[in-house]
């Protein structure tokens, strides 16, 4: 599968950074969806990324990553299914992928971009790959009713179990047909008590496509009580001054990151 010629990369044609990153960024998206529909893997955009396909029909237009959900056993078929077939300038980054890699870090997965960097803003880069990222989040059940128990679980899984967290979630999954809410691993900090960062299984047992850039993705059809939950009124632009990333880093679409697993723009064909 050529996937140069099916999503052809244009970062080199875009007129600002931010606007090369986003490309970057929107033909992994591309490549990703793609195989996804082609597996019958169910995904859906969160966090930024959801707001921004709804408020936006794309990017929120200072965005500098890609949020993407999906539930543990989704997850599971696009390791299987998925992975095997990404092209060799796209990098699965997990615990089992990059040693380096922070151990149940808030994003279970990325996908990065081997061309490209990210380089923090007062602080040293992690020795893990720092290339342009999708970000994918696993939503696992939760069996418990508020954001502090749930936050408490996953503190206490990852102290007790480390990377053994996923098995006990299955496990739980596999004993208990029934779960309040689904939850991503996001949920590791009580800074995040005010945010109502899970997701209701009615919210997403449903999934609508819509227009992202001049593509399409698949955003939760509850979308609207999800996002509320989070945000309050999502639909209201920031003050201008808080129109930027929240990331504290410095994006470079062409200079790649000093991971092993990278590729030098210029040595394209």
């Amino acid at each position: 599968m050529d996937f140069g010629l099916m999503f052809p990369d244009i970062r080199d044609k875009q007129e600002t950074t931010l606007k090369q990153c986003q490309a970057v960024m929107l033909r992994m998206f591309k490549i990703f969806d793609f195989l996804c529909k082609k597996y019958n893997i169910k995904y859906f955009l969160t966090g930024g990324s959801l707001i921004g396909a709804v408020r936006h029909q794309g990017f929120i237009p200072w965005d500098d990553d890609l949020d993407i959900g999906m539930t543990r056993a989704e997850f599971d078929k696009f390791l299987e299914l998925v992975v095997p077939e990404l092209p060799n300038d796209i990098f699965f980054q997990s615990t089992d992928t990059d040693k380096y890699y922070p151990q149940l870090d808030f994003v279970d997965a990325r996908l990065r971009d081997k061309y490209s960097s990210y380089t923090k803003i007062g602080t040293p880069n992690n020795k893990c790959h720092e290339g342009l990222m999708l970000d994918i989040f696993i939503f696992d059940r939760a069996f418990l009713p508020s954001n502090f128990l749930i936050i408490t679980q996953n503190i206490v899984l990852k102290k007790i179990f480390g990377k053994k967290r996923a098995s006990i979630l299955k496990w739980l999954e596999k004993k208990f047909s029934w779960a309040f809410i689904y939850c991503s691993n996001y949920m590791q900090s009580y800074g995040f008590l005010k945010l109502g960062t899970y997701i209701r299984p009615d919210e997403f047992e449903e999934l609508l496509r819509v227009k992202f850039e001049d593509s399409e993705a698949l955003i939760p059809k509850g979308y609207d009580s999800y996002l509320k939950r989070q945000y309050n009124d999502y639909m209201k632009l920031p003050p201008v001054e808080k129109r930027k990333s929240p990331h504290n880093v410095i994006p470079d679409p062409f200079k790649p990151c000093e991971h092993s697993e990278i590729l030098f723009w210029n040595d394209r064909k």
